[in-house]
């Protein structure tokens, strides 16, 4: 696996768990953005990380 999908697959748990340790967790919009936009991210990488299909 490239370093590049191990980054953005951190910065993608970051982004999950950031409203519960920087304190907006109250802010239930901005949550389930994150929560949604997170998860969107991760099934991409782990998808474009697949072997392709012959």
């Amino acid at each position: 696996m490239k370093w590049q999908y191990w980054v953005i697959i951190f910065l993608s748990i970051w982004l999950l768990v950031s409203p519960w340790i920087l304190g907006f967790s109250a802010l239930n919009l901005a949550v389930w953005n994150n929560v949604i936009i997170a998860f969107l991210i991760i099934i991409l990488i782990f998808w474009d990380f697949s072997p392709p299909q012959s």
